[in-house]
């Protein structure tokens, strides 16, 4: 089975998804419990609850929206019921994914009166959604459908050495079958500045690119902290990597080697084929939630200390290159790329795993993150709450 054997779920939108998942959205953190006890209601439906929503203003607001509506109008996901307290909350999410060419539906708490009369009529649209989704059937599709993040975290000496250039081939060779992929966490890209601009189709990419590093050397410096030369991450210490620098150079091997098309806002789509550069902070829960609002259908995530969260409508496959993490937290693993370390496997080899795994997860199989529930969506803030 290849790149040419995969199958999913197409959207009007004419995008392909490779999960077909009935999704309840929380536009606001005040109806978590409303949108955490619906899921409840209607089995195999996704929760995405919300860490604000509410007290946000200007670019830390419109984040926050579009984020929310790249969620919903994800090519993973069948259909969304969006809940809020006032019908605005929720509507002002949809009217972004109806914009995207998708179509959410909404429920408000005020306007049904209460706890007991909304969770009836949200159960009763969940389970409308949920039985339409039952009926669609994977249809072929092929790689020029495809988008894939690529996340590291937790990251060692086998990370820079190991998977994360297995990941960059594998990048490598979904580009040129077509597909488009997107790595991002400018923050571990601190003194590799050049290298990525030499990788820019042109100019402007090319300033965008060093202006956002330098965005996140600007923040730490804000609050004292200056990342030049240090590596602020304990379990990246532990793992072997002294500096940021060096942490950055393993980093960047995931990116492979073909250029750089743009640079993404925060959960931003790509608008082409090809390598993509997301402005993104690192923290893997937040960045994780960035490419998933892309559109990414699924994500590779390199670990050294095997990081096992993974998100909620973007199955997150765990590569670890180091045998003892993989034999610690073996039922975190997804590819176990530890044989790259002693020899029984080369980086090409490495490759032909991540793919053999990624075609398996596209047409079904489930991840560890999925298998064990060990999921989790925040969207990251740039702002005050008032």
């Amino acid at each position: 089975m290849g790149l040419n054997d995969i199958y999913g779920f197409r959207r009007t939108d004419g995008r392909a998804g490779i999960r077909n998942f009935v999704v309840v959205m929380a536009a606001a953190d005040n109806v978590n419990p409303l949108a955490r006890r619906l899921a409840l209601e209607v089995p195999g439906v996704v929760c995405l609850p919300a860490s604000y929503g509410r007290g946000q203003l200007g670019e830390d607001l419109d984040l926050t929206l579009s984020t929310m509506a790249g969620l919903a109008a994800h090519p993973n996901v069948f259909g969304t019921l969006i809940v809020s307290f006032e019908p605005e909350s929720a509507r002002r999410v949809s009217e972004r994914v109806e914009a995207m060419g998708r179509e959410a539906e909404t429920l408000s708490l005020l306007q049904e009166g209460g706890l007991t009369a909304a969770t009836t009529s949200g159960r009763e649209i969940l389970s409308r959604l949920s039985a339409a989704a039952r009926t669609e059937k994977r249809k072929p599709f092929t790689t020029k459908d495809l988008l894939i993040g690529l996340e590291c975290g937790g990251s060692d000496t086998s990370s820079g050495v190991i998977a994360n250039p297995a990941l960059g081939r594998i990048s490598d060779r979904l580009i040129d079958s077509g597909a488009a992929t997107i790595f991002s966490e400018p923050l571990e890209c601190i003194g590799c500045e050049s290298a990525l601009v030499s990788r820019a189709v042109n100019q402007r990419v090319a300033v965008r690119i060093t202006a956002a590093i330098e965005k996140y050397k600007k923040i730490a410096l804000d609050q004292g902290v200056d990342l030049v030369g240090v590596n602020p991450t304990a379990d990246n210490i532990a793992g072997g990597l002294s500096s940021i620098e060096e942490k950055s150079l393993g980093a960047l091997a995931k990116s492979g080697t073909c250029p750089i098309e743009g640079v993404l806002a925060y959960g931003e789509r790509p608008s082409g084929k090809g390598l993509w550069f997301m402005d993104a902070p690192a923290a893997a829960v937040e960045n994780l939630t960035a490419l998933a609002a892309a559109g990414c259908q699924a994500i590779f995530f390199s670990t050294g200390s095997v990081n096992p969260v993974g998100h909620p409508i973007s199955p997150t496959l765990k590569i670890c290159a180091n045998p003892d993490a993989v034999d610690r937290m073996a039922e975190h693993v997804d590819v176990d790329l530890s044989g790259g370390l002693d020899g029984t496997l080369n980086l090409e080899a490495c490759r032909d795993l991540l793919e053999d795994h990624l075609i398996k997860v596209i047409n079904g199989d489930l991840v560890a993150a999925e298998r064990l529930g060990y999921l989790e969506t925040n969207i990251s803030r740039f702002g005050q709450s008032v």
